[in-house]
């Protein structure tokens, strides 16, 4: 087995490479731990705003008001988190409510 010396033969688990376009990422996904609160009062076609409470996460959906409608878990989200780390900016897109479970989709703004 030989080790790696450097250079970028392999993207790091955690940071994105450079070949990764974090413009083009778009992830449909359900809100985690929605908050009923919250999502009672989105409509199909309502935008939220995509942040990070840390470089760490989690990452978090927030409706126009500032409140927090849920967060976000797919298989994408360490893209995400990194992607916004470098100052990537996303929003949501609710595409559906039922019985307490918001179906969004993100995209760079």
């Amino acid at each position: 087995m030989s080790g790696n010396s450097g250079g970028d033969s392999m993207p790091s688990v955690n940071r994105p490479n450079q070949n990764e376009n974090c413009e083009e990422l778009v992830i449909n996904t359900n809100l985690a731990s929605p908050h009923a609160e919250v999502i009672n009062n989105l409509s199909q076609g309502d935008t939220l705003e995509i942040t990070i409470a840390s470089d760490q996460g989690p990452i978090q959906a927030i409706d126009k008001d500032g409140q927090l409608a849920g967060n976000i878990i797919s298989r994408e989200q360490v893209k995400l988190l990194n992607c916004i780390i470098g100052g990537t900016v996303y929003e949501a897109e609710v595409l559906s409510i039922n019985e307490g479970q918001c179906n969004i989709q993100i995209r760079a703004i």
